[in-house]
């Protein structure tokens, strides 16, 4: 088993997803050869919580990690563990401290490799790693591993996070103009965006998912030269996506769009089965775990829609669609001081809950003061005609469902400090979460 997580990468910039520029070649033929799941939606746009959720199978009011300050409940089975205890040597690469072994995410892994940041009169040594080391890493674990014992590899890759500085030569395959005019107008909509700010984002943030593509290329090649693929089942799915300006969200965090939510997510049968399909049906990041379990180890798991993930397998090998069910989106639970940190203190952004929750055509999001706002995905899918005033019914409906959602997995209100160590504090400021403006 090869799981591949992408960092702050939206669905639509690979080409798979209708990307209008060549920058994720790689990624694109991986997927030809699997199934590409269309509509994929992360519980919340940050790190730690989704990543919980691909790993548990658990949205983040169950797993515990709801906030990237936050830790895993230790109690609850991982991917890890369910392939540890079928005799797989299990390995992780994270490239980030935001994961790391203060969250809870090393469980069942017999290797955990993580930053090792160190800090010196203030000034911190790099939390995070780049795509090209991950790699190196991941390969120099493979060659040492026995290829007739079954694995479960897992790599993080961190680039396309903020800030978006990726090596030159691929700055320069992402032309400035063919930007503007290729992939902002189109993807954009009719939103107003202050252009050179956008500019400079589009093209460094395309730039860091060309540069993800091709390590992940390397990685994928550099595994089956070693023949660790020949029977192994592949995975490569996102954990959240990038404001890039629109609906004035620079980064990620702080609400709950769709190009914050919507990740990709595909996987490859060893033996070929279903190469080619795409599903249209709308899944979750807690569909991911049940699906991975089913695929490689035979076990099937629950294909009825309800409050966990679904095996989407199962329903892949019965000929069945993937249900119409509820989805319900949040921002992580800041405490008062972690919020205050993450917005710079600015104004414009409200602390408080913020969810959504996605039936059918619509969309209700409820903002921290109890306004609700009403999108139709299908005739609107940039979000920007609120219909909450022109339909009743519907909002009626969407917000009944998230009454009786939220009373069902109440969660306590985030205090003040999470919890939160020095330690932790330190790592989460180097990687640009702390004391910063760019989620406002």
């Amino acid at each position: 088993m090869l799981v591949i997580t992408l960092d702050t990468t939206r669905a639509d910039h690979l080409g798979t997803y209708g990307y209008p520029l060549d920058i994720t070649p790689e990624l694109d033929a991986l997927a030809a050869r699997g199934v590409v799941f269309e509509n994929a939606y992360a519980p919340m746009p940050q790190t730690l919580p989704s990543h919980a959720t691909i790993m548990t199978g658990l949205h983040p009011r169950q797993h515990g990690a709801l906030e990237n300050s936050y830790s895993v409940d230790p109690r609850l089975e991982t991917l890890a563990e369910v392939f540890g205890a079928e005799g797989y040597e299990t390995a992780a690469f994270v490239s980030a401290l935001v994961i790391s072994d203060f969250t809870g995410m090393e469980q069942g892994f017999d290797t955990f490799d993580q930053p090792r940041c160190k800090f010196f009169v203030g000034l911190p040594a790099p939390a995070e790693r780049e795509a090209t080391e991950m790699t190196d890493l991941a390969v120099a674990w493979a060659e040492e591993h026995d290829p007739a014992e079954p694995f479960f590899l897992w790599v993080h890759y961190f680039d396309p996070h903020t800030e978006h500085v990726a090596p030159r030569r691929y700055v320069r395959q992402v032309l400035p103009l063919r930007v503007r005019d290729e992939v902002i107008k189109p993807i954009v909509g009719e939103q107003d965006v202050f252009m050179p700010r956008l500019m400079k984002d589009w093209r460094g943030y395309a730039a860091e998912i060309r540069y993800t593509d091709a390590e992940v290329g390397r990685l994928v090649d550099e595994l089956d030269e070693l023949g660790l693929l020949e029977d192994t089942v592949v995975a490569v799915v996102g954990d959240h996506g990038e404001g890039l300006s629109q609906h004035g969200i620079l980064a990620h965090g702080m609400a709950v769009w769709e190009v914050l939510h919507r990740v990709p997510f595909f996987v490859v049968d060893p033996d070929g089965r279903h190469a080619g399909t795409r599903v249209a049906g709308r899944v979750q990041l807690a569909d991911v775990a049940p699906t991975l379990v089913s695929m490689a180890l035979g076990r099937a798991g629950g294909t009825r829609p309800d409050d966990k993930g679904l095996d989407l397998w199962s329903l892949l090998e019965g000929g069945r669609s993937v249900p119409d069910r509820p989805v319900v989106l949040e921002r992580p639970h800041y405490s008062p001081e972690r919020f205050s940190d993450r917005t710079g203190g600015g104004k414009g952004a409200e602390q408080g809950e913020m969810t959504a929750v996605l039936m059918g055509d619509h969309k209700l999001i409820r903002m921290p003061d109890g306004s609700e706002q009403l999108y139709d995905l299908a005739r609107d899918p940039h979000e920007e005609r609120d219909l909450a005033d022109r339909a009743p019914e519907v909002r009626r409906r969407l917000a009944a469902y998230l009454d009786d959602w939220l009373e069902r997995f109440a969660v306590q209100p985030a205090s003040e400090g999470g919890g939160l160590s020095e330690e932790r504090r330190q790592a989460l400021e180097a990687l640009g979460y702390l004391g910063g403006a760019a989620d406002r």
